[in-house]
């Protein structure tokens, strides 16, 4: 007799349980066993087998576990779409028919392992007796949380640091990462790879959850590592082929979006979530058709995932191979899943809007958005399409369909018809001057005109890098964007300067800097009025998006009293976040709406969206230089108080000096004479130099 674990065993029984070990096994893959072998306990405790039918969109996740290429699979869903299922019968087909190994599959914490462990693993060994039959005959062979198969054993665990430290197994599932320790959540990938490291080829980590955490860490980070797999669907009506989550990493791929009839203001809530879920659709972003669930169901039995590398026609669909690699991502929408209805969809998606119209808070519509849709939750204002992608979109439509003189189709650079005047902003960067200049009609429609980004200048016959933070005279660059000539689309000989140029002076490493440039702009007015004006972003979520009075800065970094005074405008960045957030979503031409030149580049559109607003708090997920600059450039409007009663808009004669167009060069084509004349008849030069009395009067009063 042999003692193991405490226990008395025949070598007879040891023996034959290595001989099996050592049987061949039935060549299966995933998707096969899948179908053959798996059985699914419902939650009323019938079972059935699993089928494809349901899920068609996992196939390809399944294959990609046989792929001897493939090391990572990183899959974002949402809830009640199988994505767990697909690691649950790899796992088993690995302990029935090999490949041999040790599974480790991590969850959130104590609770999550004990809840696995009680409702899937022990039903799981239960109903699969080819696996249950291998299973070794002493207690620890079979524990709750702990599983050995013919020598191989399949753990739960909590992810933490005692459960990552030396120890490897060929198969890793990282379950739900984004609930797990901060710790881990974000780095799950490489402690898994940490874990395989001395398995070399023969190793596979699986990665699904809901994208909790957003772009900045998390499931959804992992899979802009991968090929970012995308589903692609055929419209029925039209032909035609797009995506139900494109992400923002695939802008060009137009997107199917749940659509349903909205309810008039004031409808009380239960007629409202009637109204939605009677009315759901799936909309198609080429021919507007409203796809019924018949019809969703076969385009997502002919969907396929489509991965960098391949690129996407509208007409015949995924063109080209995707691009080799060890990590494939899938991502899951809820518009994939036949097991979730669309009415069921709109009327939650409603019930949520409605949450957060009536209570100014997003947690409920951000659970909705990423636990049912599966989406990176980024704004209220995208759970109702507005998004980088629509944003693009509309603005390709409206020059598509406009008619002449309607000032929606122009390039970057070319004031349309329609503004009156122009706002420059500008955000300093560690080695980069971020540029934007809005124009504007006097009911608040905006136009974008310009984004550029400076991060070089010319030094002598050098061009060289610029650092803002350390060199005063890299500011010299923005001397230029405060006379910079825009001209008119109409009439390309005139132009527009800019009214006013607002300047980000919040970052503690060179706001100094941009007072010192700001001084050095003083001469740049209009009569007295000062074209450059300092701002920095208040802290205080509630102050107003221009309050009255602006801070005198009269002192240099040193205390040290300086002239010419200048101010600072302590903005309402929350709100004016909020404002710019709102204004994009306007559509119908209303006051307020957003206009895009037609060559604006994507990341403009993108950078638009990449701060959310979360709980009250604004939570970035990436550039957000645009949003930023947007809001600056509002402040700028409201500094100009266009629509003070003095003002004669109705007489172009009298237009202030900083709404009149200038010709953009002089007869003979001498610009720099032209430039040089125009900022001369504008007050701009430089103010005669002041006595010591009235240079002590400045410091006590702005001009």
């Amino acid at each position: 007799m042999l003692a193991a674990d405490g226990f008395c065993q025949a070598p007879a029984a040891l023996a034959a349980r290595k001989l099996d070990s050592l049987l061949p096994r039935d060549s299966l893959t995933t998707l096969e066993y899948s179908e053959t072998r798996r059985v699914i306990r419902k939650p009323d405790g019938t079972k059935t087998n699993w089928s494809k039918d349901l899920t068609p969109y996992l196939v390809p996740i399944m294959d990609a576990h046989d792929e001897p290429e493939v090391q990572e699979i990183i899959v974002p869903k949402p809830g009640r779409c199988g994505g767990t299922v697909v690691a649950e019968n790899h796992a088993l087909k690995r302990l029935e028919n090999g490949p041999a190994g040790d599974i480790m599959w991590y969850l959130a914490g104590p609770g999550e392992v004990r809840s696995y462990a009680d409702r899937v693993l022990t039903p799981l060994f239960e109903d699969h007796t080819g696996v249950s039959s291998r299973l070794g005959t002493s207690a620890s062979d079979n524990k709750k949380t702990m599983k050995r198969v013919a020598g191989a054993t399949l753990e739960l665990m909590v992810m933490g640091k005692a459960t990552t430290t030396n120890r490897q197994a060929a198969y890793i599932v990282f379950d739900e990462p984004d609930s797990y320790h901060k710790d881990f959540r974000s780095n799950f990938l490489e402690q898994g790879r940490q874990r395989q490291r001395m398995l070399g080829n023969d190793r596979l980590i699986y990665a699904c959850a809901h994208p909790d955490i957003g772009w900045t860490g998390g499931v959804a980070q992992a899979w802009t590592l991968s090929t970012q797999g995308i589903f692609v669907m055929r419209c029925p009506e039209c032909g035609d082929h797009a995506s139900p989550y494109p992400t923002k990493y695939w802008p060009e791929v137009r997107r199917f979006r749940l659509s349903y009839t909205k309810a008039p203001e004031g409808t009380p809530l239960d007629e409202r979530l009637a109204l939605a879920e009677a009315t759901a659709c799936m909309a198609c972003p080429h021919c507007g058709a409203g796809i019924d669930e018949a019809q969703r169901a076969k385009m997502v039995d002919e969907g396929r995932y489509m991965h960098k590398g391949q690129t996407l026609d509208i007409r015949a669909g995924i063109v080209g191979e995707p691009n080799k690699s060890k990590t494939w991502g899938f991502w899951i929408h809820v518009l994939m899943s036949k097991q979730v209805g669309l009415g069921e969809l709109a009327k939650e998606l409603e019930g949520a809007i409605e949450h957060k119209e009536r209570t100014g808070k997003t947690d409920k519509l951000k659970q909705v958005m990423v636990r049912t849709f599966g989406e990176v939750f980024e704004g209220a204002g995208e759970a109702e399409g507005l998004d980088a992608q629509n944003l693009r979109m509309r603005t390709k439509d409206l020059a598509r369909h406009s008619d002449d003189g309607e000032p929606v189709a122009y390039r970057m650079g070319e004031v349309p018809d329609g503004v009156r005047f122009i706002t420059v902003s500008i955000d300093v960067g560690d080695n980069k001057f971020d540029i934007l200049a809005r124009g504007w009609d006097l009911e608040r429609r905006s136009w974008l005109i310009d984004r550029r980004t400076i991060r070089q200048r010319w030094d002598g016959p050098v061009l060289r890098d610029i650092a803002p933070a350390h060199s005063q005279e890299d500011w010299q660059v923005l001397a230029e964007e405060i006379d910079r000539l825009y001209p008119l689309q109409s009439d390309p000989g005139l132009a527009l300067r800019p009214a006013v140029v607002t300047i980000d002076a919040s970052s503690g490493k060179h706001t100094w800097k941009a007072y010192e440039f700001a001084r050095r702009m003083d001469g740049k007015r209009w009569g007295v009025w000062r074209k450059v004006r300092c701002i920095k972003g208040s802290t205080n979520a509630k102050a107003d998006p221009l309050p009255a009075t602006p801070t005198k800065i009269s002192k240099d970094s040193i205390g040290k009293l300086v002239l010419p005074v200048i101010t600072l405008h302590s903005l309402g960045v929350h709100k004016l976040k909020e404002d710019t957030l709102t204004d994009l979503a306007i559509e119908d031409g209303s006051p307020g709406q957003c206009y895009f030149a037609l060559n604006t580049p994507d990341g403009a559109y993108q950078e638009l969206f990449n701060e959310v607003l979360i709980d009250g708090s604004w939570v970035r997920n990436g550039p957000n230089e645009t949003l930023d600059l947007y809001g600056y450039a509002e402040a700028g409007r409201l500094m100009l108080q266009p629509d003070r009663k003095d003002i004669r808009w109705d007489d172009p004669a009298k237009f202030p000096p900083w709404a009149r167009p200038v010709p953009l060069y002089s007869e003979g084509g001498d610009q720099a004479v032209e430039v040089k004349a125009a900022a001369q008849d504008t007050g701009t030069d430089k103010p005669k130099p002041k006595g010591i009395f009235a240079k002590h009067k400045a410091l006590e009063g702005d001009e």
